[in-house]
């Protein structure tokens, strides 16, 4: 992670403005605090390294842009409705912007159908797993093609200097990250 962070890379298109609602928000709360507390998505820039989703019937819930997943709330949370690549432009519910890596996580869920939740942190993992071959800057299309080309069945990957993706069927296969 060798780029500061300077906000999101795309256009935020807020179709309501409030706080959102789902059943599984208290779960996705419950992981990002976990994976904040054991380092895999440490502070960074007044916010936490890392970012969190899951999929829903009416789109896909995510962490907001520079949010501190230890002291996460639901008013941290976004509802993405629509991703327009092209024009960089992503239509939400919610309160804040969403995370700075929407593109990539939307992007994931369009590639692979069963997975319903993805994890990106920026803690150490000592396993080897499949690695992006190009550093790319957080937040961009050229990141997203990075991942692109080593996502293929992987369930959990390291994107060059910028941390891993672990993905799952739901949020508790995606927390599944041997440590060891």
């Amino acid at each position: 992670m060798t780029e500061s962070y300077k906000g999101t890379k795309f256009k935020t298109i807020f179709l309501d403005k409030r706080e959102i609602f789902d059943e599984k928000i208290p779960e996705l709360i419950s992981y990002c605090k976990e994976f904040a507390k054991i380092g895999l998505c440490p502070k960074y820039d007044g916010g936490s390294a890392g970012n969190m989703s899951y999929m829903t019937n009416s789109g896909m819930i995510i962490t907001g842009s520079n949010t501190d997943l230890e002291k996460i709330t639901p008013k941290d949370l976004v509802l993405v409705q629509d991703v327009n690549y092209e024009e960089k432009e992503v239509k939400v519910i919610g309160l804040i912007e969403p995370s700075s890596e929407t593109l990539l996580h939307t992007k994931i869920y369009e590639l692979r159908h069963h997975v319903n939740a993805v994890f990106h942190g920026h803690g150490k993992l000592k396993r080897d797993y499949p690695e992006t071959k190009k550093e790319q800057p957080y937040g961009s299309m050229e990141l997203v093609g990075e991942v692109e080309k080593v996502l293929g069945n992987n369930n959990i990957i390291i994107m060059k200097n910028h941390g891993f993706l672990s993905l799952g069927k739901d949020m508790a296969d995606a927390a599944k990250i041997d440590l060891s």
